[in-house]
Parts: C-alpha cells; sequence; structure tokens
C-alpha cells in the first residue's frame, strides 16, 4: 500500500512529465536508481540528455524548490553525471484545489 507521500510523489512526477513533454522534451526514463540515489526523470533536449528532480508539496504556500538541498543538489548531480546528463534540472509541483502549479528552475545542480 503506497503512503500518502509516495502518491503525492508519484502524481507530481506525472504532472512534471507532461509539462516538459508538452515543451518539446523527451522523457527517457522514470525513477532511475543510481547506487542508493535516483533520478526522478531523465529526459532528452535535442541531444542533451537531463536529469530532473522534483519536489512537489501541497497548498500555495508551500515552497517545493526549498525542499531541493545543498546535500540532494550534490547526489543528484553526480548521479546524473554517471547517466552522462549534462546538467541537473528541478521541477517544482505545488498541488492545491484549483489544480497545480509547475515551476521549471534548470541548471540547478
Amino acid at each position: 500500500m503506497p503512503t500518502k507521500r509516495m502518491t503525492m510523489g508519484a502524481v507530481g512526477e506525472a504532472i512534471a512529465a507532461r509539462f516538459l513533454e508538452r515543451r518539446g522534451l523527451v522523457v527517457v526514463d522514470r525513477n532511475v536508481r543510481v547506487g542508493r540515489d535516483e533520478i526522478d526523470l531523465l529526459v532528452r533536449d535535442d541531444a542533451e540528455l537531463i536529469a530532473i528532480e522534483v519536489k512537489t508539496r501541497m497548498g500555495r504556500a508551500s515552497r517545493p524548490w526549498e525542499a531541493f538541498d545543498d546535500a540532494k543538489r550534490t547526489r543528484v548531480g553526480t548521479a546524473g553525471r554517471s547517466l552522462s546528463a549534462r546538467r541537473v534540472d528541478l521541477v517544482a509541483v505545488q498541488l492545491h484545489e484549483e489544480g497545480a502549479t509547475v515551476r521549471w528552475l534548470p541548471l540547478v545542480g
């Protein structure tokens, strides 16, 4: 049985994937394990491979990007480079009663 947190994360990742696809990126893989770390989305923009970290929170007052701290940035960056990703981007998803707000923050790691 998935926990509430796992369910919210899966919803955020699906929203982020659709958001990126609508902007012309191609989702290559999801939830890629690299040792003890994980890349939420691995996407391709033309010839460039990008590791995407997705942070999802509930409520308009939330700031999902604040959960992407320096330690997480370092781990995702290292994992992404091991997969030949050229960069790390963050997609922050805020879920609220009206739907979702998505912010794409390129080059964060």
